[in-house]
């Protein structure tokens, strides 16, 4: 283990404490560590530089997804510490920093690689990566989105909505699960499309293979709308904008913990309440 990073949400409360924690803990076991608490745009971190054994992120699933972005480059492999609400991206929110630093040292983690998209306009050489989702909506001046859905160059359908959700099976408990669509197992290789609020019955979600192309066309002529990746990076972009959405070539390498690792059925249980008697 040569070096991890922390990265703390100062928003989330007990988080700038529990990093100062698990700094001094891990560097109690000899490894080197570096503290940085979140920024806002995550072109403003600027710290990875490849050679971190493991970046250790402490906030809530929000948190994580802003981190995400730093690691993908570099694959490094990512733990998420939960300060949120959630947390399906974010665990270990009960576990001593001193017993986190201890695993972390000995190395009794699993990583996961977990699918990511790539969304870019017009075939320009910007790229919008995201582990959940990829999120097109209509601007606030609009009644509706109309958007052309092709497969691999083929029509497929054509929605007239508030938006449309691209996800993962990661991000599948997110925008795209609020939107109607279905929770996915993460390790299936597919891709899940969601129309938000759509203005027809016949729209439903879709569940493509992860090795096909999505490409969304805004059909609207006077209307800008919006691309947001990850609940992030919001842009604005004119009528008739091309969307090209793919499989990454790089995973995100999700690190878990051996001892305390739950099935995804587990968390899925736990977080949705799922099972749970009303009384």
């Amino acid at each position: 283990m040569s070096k991890v990073i922390i990265f703390y949400n100062p928003r989330k409360e007990n988080a700038a404490t529990k990093a100062q924690a698990l700094a001094l803990a891990l560097k109690n076991l000899g490894i080197n560590v570096l503290s940085k608490k979140t920024e806002d745009h995550t072109q403003d971190w600027g710290v990875l530089t490849g050679d971190e054994s493991l970046v250790v992120v402490l906030g809530g699933d929000g948190t994580f997804l802003l981190t995400s972005n730093q690691v993908l480059a570099y694959q490094v492999p990512l733990m998420g510490v939960n300060f949120g609400h959630l947390g399906f991206l974010s665990e270990y929110g009960d576990i001593s920093m001193e017993d986190l630093a201890t695993e972390i040292a000995e190395g009794n983690y699993t990583i996961e690689n977990r699918t990511v998209l790539k969304a870019q306009l017009n075939n320009s050489k910007e790229i919008y990566y995201a582990l959940n989702d990829i999120a097109v909506n209509r601007s606030l001046t609009a009644n509706l989105l109309h958007v052309d859905l092709y497969i691999d160059n083929h029509l497929l359908h054509s929605f007239r909505s508030d938006g449309i959700v691209v996800s993962t099976p990661t991000g599948s408990t997110a925008y795209a699960l609020s939107a109607g669509g279905a929770v996915m197992d993460p390790n299936i290789r597919a891709f899940q499309i969601v129309p938000i609020a759509a203005h027809s019955l016949n729209s439903r979600p879709q569940v493509v293979s992860d090795e096909q192309v999505i490409e969304l066309v805004a059909r609207d002529t006077n209307k800008n709308f919006y691309l947001q990746a990850d609940g992030h990076n919001l842009v604005e972009c004119p009528p008739e904008t091309h969307i090209i959405i793919s499989k990454a070539e790089k995973y995100l390498k999700l690190a878990k913990l051996n001892k305390t690792n739950k099935s995804f059925y587990q968390i899925l249980r736990d977080k949705m309440k799922w099972g749970a008697i009303n009384n």
